[in-house]
């Protein structure tokens, strides 16, 4: 194989610290629509392929990116910066890359990199070009461009750029189609440095660095390869912590209305997946949840074809009776589930933050169709949101109780803290929130991450009158992940369930012990 037009590259956050796992990577899975750009290219005559430094790393804790780009020789190093996590990671990368390599055009993507895409230019001259929002018909006519040796990128839709020190913005132009959409591939695997280790061994958002890939699986994933399934874009409500709702959507990529891939398009991505050895399929697509035509028109069609497959599918608000049957009907198995978000135990405060919110009765009721159909459920909370008050950290700490001993299908009762998330509309108007954060510009998020701060334990906000006294970032951190552990812990030995509080915190401490015994605990947090 000669040069390389372009090579994808995904950089995870290789340093991380949480006391139940030690040190791990973080952000492991490749953006939706990576592969779908590499196959893009591929399909026009330009040579690319995907390098996942984690999963090189997993392979070979010595691998070079540097080497390894020499070798290839690309014209184009296109680096993913969708997670804000990834921010110092990426930029390191970046600065390595053209100390050594001048020449190389380094470009960006992501939401990350496109909402601070004037910053970025502005504070890293060694990034040559940004591809804000949707990047399809973007990427191919930067990259035939380029090979035609083009210095006038004008024409280039979504593109931040360099000309003779000036940096340009070219309009937002591109959103992409339906039949863009569906005439895309996302399971050209064989694009993929090692897809075998990123199919069998990345089914979590994190990685354990003390333990081998086999372990990692039986001990943190869920025991079955994971694909994340496109079936579309865009989301017709805003949550208020999130960088990916309605409105943060139409500032980053211009896209206003959702999109669906045509159901016939999602089938051969299912049966290409699992002819690479996928067996669980993730949803996390469900705009509209009471107009759930799509999805039985989808799990109807799956049932014709007989395609044996679980999944697992998130639903965004609280899924019909009809979805219910049909889920059932189309995923008996055992690994297959439906995973519900009521995020905060009280209506008031549901009102206030999610999209589509709904009151615990209505929540129960959907319990008890679940149950009734044999359909297992994970179930997801947060902490620490604003205008939250002690009644209702104690009305979600009873309403878990009373779930736990009425629901046997709920395999799973998760607390998490949020953290915030660029273009969210915490961040966008901290003060409408009652919310102080450092995190206002790119290079805040450059340094923030620059050490080993988990997802699990760092916020990046911090609520002055959430407790009595006053209280800084630390503080609030420190006393919110004591309730955390107190009354929240679910961690479980299998990933698959979770344990109660009291548990969860016993099996804490043992993982402590264990990363101790080992020699792996170096440092105190």
């Amino acid at each position: 194989m000669g040069s390389l037009d372009c090579l994808f590259l995904h950089v995870p956050k290789l340093t991380n610290y949480y006391r139940p796992i030690n040190d791990f990577i973080w952000i492991n899975f490749l953006p939706m629509g990576l592969l779908g750009l590499a196959d893009l290219l591929q399909r026009h005559t330009l040579s690319t392929q995907v390098v996942h430094m984690g999963v090189e790393w997993i392979e070979n804790h010595h691998f070079s990116i540097l080497e390894y780009i020499r070798e290839k020789n690309p014209q184009i190093l296109a680096i993913d910066l969708h997670w804000h996590h990834q921010s110092y990671d990426v930029m390191e990368t970046v600065k390595k890359v053209k100390a050594e390599m001048p020449s190389l055009y380094v470009l960006l993507g992501g939401y990350t990199a496109s909402f601070f895409h004037e910053e970025i230019m502005r504070n890293f001259d060694g990034v040559d070009g940004i591809i804000r929002g949707e990047a399809e018909v973007p990427m191919l006519e930067l990259a035939h461009a380029l090979r035609q040796g083009k210095e006038d990128l004008f024409s280039v839709p979504n593109l931040t750029w360099r000309r003779k020190g000036r940096i340009l913005i070219n309009p937002l132009s591109y959103i992409a189609t339906e039949k863009e959409l569906n005439d895309l591939s996302f399971t050209n695997f064989l694009l993929l440095k090692n897809h075998r280790t990123y199919i069998r061994y990345i089914g979590q958002p994190f990685y354990v660095k003390g333990v081998s890939k086999e372990k990692n699986f039986w001990m943190y994933s869920l025991k079955s390869p994971i694909h994340h399934l496109t079936v579309g874009r865009g989301c017709p409500v805003q949550c208020t912590w999130c960088g990916g709702g309605r409105f943060s959507l139409e500032t980053i990529t211009g896209r206003k209305k959702v999109t669906y891939r045509e159901v016939e398009g999602v089938l051969q991505s299912i049966r290409e997946a699992i002819s690479y050895g996928y067996e669980t399929f993730h949803i996390c697509f469900d705009p509209y949840p009471q107009r759930p035509q799509y999805f039985l028109e989808l799990f109807s069609r799956i049932r014709e074809e007989k395609i044996r497959m679980e999944c697992f599918f998130e639903s965004f608000g609280l899924p019909t009776i009809d979805f219910i049957k049909s889920f059932k009907d189309t995923f008996p198995g055992p690994k297959s589930l439906i995973a519900l978000s009521p995020d905060v135990g009280s209506d008031r405060m549901r009102k206030i933050h999610k999209g589509y919110a709904y009151s615990n009765q209505a929540l129960m009721e959907t319990l008890d169709q679940l149950n009734s159909h044999g359909v297992f459920c994970d179930l997801f909370f947060t902490l620490g949101m604003p205008f939250e008050k002690k009644a209702d950290v104690r009305q979600m700490i009873g309403l878990q109780k009373m779930i736990r001993d009425r629901y046997p299908i709920v395999r799973g009762i998760r607390t998490f803290t949020i953290e915030m998330e660029p273009a969210s509309p915490w961040h966008l108007d901290p003060e409408e929130y009652g919310v102080k954060t450092s995190l206002d510009h790119f290079m805040d998020f450059y340094h923030y991450h620059s050490g080993d701060k988990s997802a699990f334990s760092s916020l990046g906000y911090w609520i002055p009158d959430y407790f009595e006294g006053e209280v800084d970032a630390k503080g609030f951190e420190e006393a919110l992940q004591k309730i955390k552990c107190r009354h929240f812990c679910f961690i479980h030995p299998q990933a698959r369930k979770s344990s109660t509080p009291f548990w969860g915190r016993r099996l804490c401490g043992l993982s402590n012990l264990f990363w101790k015994a080992r020699g792996l605990v170096t440092k105190k947090h």
